[in-house]
């Protein structure tokens, strides 16, 4: 069961950035913030050995009815009494709440109503008292207890503040108290976070370089002046225009990223070279390419199609759904097309193609097709808080219509996404990337036998649970689009060709030279920032009496209660 209480989730790289206020309920605080990264292991590390046990008292409930001498306690006073008595025909055997304090003798058991996990309401059974604590966080250094709920035997749960329900939580200690992210920081959040630190005016400062370049003409002569054209109409201003541009943009980018990604390489390739493939960089175009990125399989270095298998179950009758042609956006509203809201669906056929999955249309194709039918278009509308789909038909005489939001069209079928887990399959990419053809005619030549493995935040295979439905038709390959970074984006493979091309024109060789120095500033940077994750983690647990259960954001198991007859 999920905590009613909003949660509000700060950027999972916000050590890198500080917690900033974020609205009103900022009741929740989430960073990876630490003291000290050896003192936190070390306390992990003593929760995980085989005492096991809080050294600092905790408050809790007792165990036992010690009123009525049972192994534990019965929340049916009725019933507890029942028991003690020696009753024979109640629904809880004296042996049933024996073997339910044995599960973990060291730990809190009830036999009460679960608040957690998947049998969360339900009937009486045997549970654990699992406590949400967070390491010595207490006034006095002794561990405070964040959260209470009980969790039932065979059940599982996540060691998070947001399993947890509002009325189970201490709300002072956790409106105090800055709880670590949900993941650990990967390699792309620390790119975009270095990017963003170098964002602000750095477009302006280039396009500024590029437009000053570009008019530099007008120095040279009045007949210039005043034309604010980046390429000019006429031949000979078009030439001085572009030198110009290539000059000037980059010198901007040089002075504004020093230091940076793009800003090493123009320090290393020198102004003429690295403006080049800044120049080019930026108006890469070309369609998305396929995430391959090195990786490790069982101990050999190798290269992966980056995914995740997915697994889904097809929308209801009584549910509509609709694709955005411009932006990929899905939208799935009620059978009156309205109370529509986002959600991320696969396995898509749209009624325009109802014979291919829209992974296997080609996107210029089906735009042509849907913008050239009215009766394929739809317009979403918002009226107070309902957002609805108006068909193009009807949007002239209905007020709310929001044509800014594009062109949507309808599904015909789609999945809503029941699991998902990071995958990788191996695969060579090719010299300026695989695009999603080249993946397509790749899938139906390697349909079976192609092993999926497991996907870890750094690249590391391993190998799928059994159960796990690892069928090549379950994995969704990661894409890299042009259009995806910020102004200036090495690390964006479907800008690569544009980028060497740009590079070779004032001198590749210095300018992937100073791009390798900072891909090594990037990673020293992401290790940084998953130590600090890492560290966080160590100051919350979970746990049941003086029974170390799990570190925050792993799974929670309490074994399945064995009972024998009497």
């Amino acid at each position: 069961m999920k905590a009613n209480r909003a949660i509000i989730h700060y950027s999972l790289f916000a050590a890198l950035v500080g917690l900033m206020p974020a609205g009103a309920d900022a009741a929740l605080r989430v960073g990876n913030h630490s003291r000290s990264y050896a003192e936190a292991y070390q306390q992990v590390n003593a929760l995980r050995n085989s005492a096991a046990t809080v050294e600092t008292p905790v408050v809790t409930t007792p165990s036992t009815d010690t009123e009525n001498n049972l192994p534990v306690r019965v929340a049916d006073e009725n019933l507890a009494q029942q028991i003690a008595s020696g009753a024979t025909n109640t629904p809880v055997a004296f042996n049933q709440l024996e073997q339910c304090s044995m599960i973990y003798p060291n730990g809190e058991f009830a036999w009460d109503n679960p608040t957690l996990g998947n049998g969360a309401g339900g009937a009486d059974t045997c549970v654990a008292v699992v406590e949400l604590r967070g390491y010595q966080a207490a006034p006095d250094g002794s561990d405070l207890v964040l959260a209470r709920a009980t969790l039932a035997a065979g059940d599982t749960m996540t060691c998070n503040i947001s399993e947890f329900p509002e009325a189970t939580m201490n709300v002072s200690a956790v409106e105090s108290f800055v709880f670590p992210a949900d993941a650990a920081p990967t390699m792309d959040d620390v790119v975009k976070q270095m990017n963003q630190e170098q964002k602000q005016n750095a477009g302006l400062k280039i396009a500024a370089g590029v437009l000053i370049g570009g008019l530099g003409g007008n120095m040279t002569g009045a007949n210039d002046r005043g034309n604010d054209s980046l390429l000019g109409t006429d031949k000979g201003k078009m030439q001085n225009t572009v030198v110009g541009a290539l000059v000037g943009g980059g010198i901007a980018a040089g002075s504004t990223y020093a230091g940076k990604v793009a800003g090493d390489t123009i320090m290393s390739a020198g102004v003429n070279a690295a403006a080049g493939s800044v120049v080019g960089n930026m108006s890469g175009t070309g369609d998305s390419v396929l995430r391959i990125e090195d990786c490790n399989i069982e101990g050999r270095k190798t290269s992966c199609l980056w995914g995740a298998l997915i697994t889904s179950t097809t929308l209801s009758g009584d549910e509509v759904a609709f694709y955005n042609i411009d932006t990929d956006e899905t939208y799935v509203c009620n059978a009156q097309m309205q109370n529509c809201k986002s959600e991320r669906l696969v396995s898509v056929y749209l009624d325009a193609f109802a014979d291919t999955n829209i992974d296997d249309v080609d996107k210029a194709e089906m735009q042509n097709k849907v913008r050239s039918d009215s009766s394929l278009q739809y317009y979403m509308a918002t009226n107070s808080s309902n957002i609805s789909m108006v068909s193009a038909k009807d949007s002239a005489s209905t007020s709310g219509v929001d044509t800014s939001r594009g062109i949507w069209t309808k599904i015909k079928s789609a999945g809503r996404i029941d699991r998902q887990i990071s995958a990788m399959i191996e695969m060579r990419d090719k010299a300026f990337g695989m695009s999603q053809s080249d993946w397509r005619d790749w899938r139906r030549s390697n349909s079976a036998g192609i092993p999926i493995y497991g996907r870890s935040t750094n690249g590391d295979a391993y190998v799928l649970p059994e159960g796990t439905d690892a069928r090549i038709q379950n994995f969704y390959p990661l894409k890299v689009d042009a259009s995806d970074g910020s102004l200036i984006d090495f690390g964006n493979k479907a800008r690569l060709k544009s980028t060497l091309i740009g590079a070779g024109v004032g001198g590749a060789l210095g300018g992937l030279s100073g791009y390798q120095g900072a891909q090594l500033d990037v990673q020293n940077r992401w290790v940084t920032a998953v130590r600090e994750y890492e560290d966080s983690l160590s100051k919350v647990y979970c746990a049941t009496g003086n029974r170390y259960l799990s570190a925050y954001n792993d799974t929670v198991f309490i074994p399945t209660m064995t009972v024998t007859s009497e």
